[in-house]
């Protein structure tokens, strides 16, 4: 319990510091004119996968891969998209936006729990309908092809420090083309006519 507390106020920080819990960030992500947001998810899927594939390599850990949904996750993704429009926060940032006063989120918490009860009630109905669709085993890009191992282990690597470097990447560009134009219309407001 300890662990997760403090790696939950690593994660608050490191997001409150990054301003990622802001609605400014999450419209700037939905309209590509601040890509913090996706930078900031880039990093985390690589870091996270190169840890996750190095414990699982030494023993600390085993992967329990739920099977591939195609219909839920489209869904799910749909739900999750208007949700975050809506509240403007995504579930991580809440809690900490509550941290700091801002009752809006709470409201966005408050749903969220609705939601899920609302869901969990009427799953037997949702899981017995055409809209549930099938599952599709529980692949692993490593799984599909086969690995074990070290080549696992390096393969996840790989697959990490790409995610990485997409980040760094997107990062260039925004700089190169995002925040030049934007420079650029500020200037033109600006130039005394």
């Amino acid at each position: 319990m300890i662990k997760v507390f403090i790696l939950g106020a690593i994660f608050g920080a490191i997001m409150q510091l990054g301003f990622l819990d802001r609605l400014s960030k999450v419209i700037g992500a939905f309209l590509l004119k601040d890509l913090t947001i996706p930078k900031a998810l880039m990093i985390a899927m690589g870091v996270g996968a190169v840890f996750l594939y190095s414990a699982e390599y030494f023993g600390l850990i085993q992967f329990h891969i739920k099977p591939f949904y195609p219909v839920g996750v489209a869904l799910g993704g749909l739900i999750f998209g208007i949700g975050m429009v809506i509240v403007g926060y995504c579930p991580g940032s809440m809690p900490e936006a509550v941290g700091e006063g801002r009752m809006d989120a709470l409201l966005g918490i408050i749903s969220g729990v609705i939601g899920g009860i609302i869901f969990t009630i009427y799953y037997p109905v949702y899981h017995s309908s055409f809209l549930h669709g099938n599952t599709i085993g529980a692949p692993t890009l490593t799984d599909l092809f086969g690995l074990e191992g070290l080549a696992k282990l390096l393969t996840g690597i790989a697959i990490g420090m790409t995610f990485v470097l997409l980040a760094f990447l997107i990062d260039r560009l925004e700089r190169k083309y995002i925040l030049k134009e934007d420079e650029a219309e500020s200037l033109d407001g600006h130039v005394p006519g």
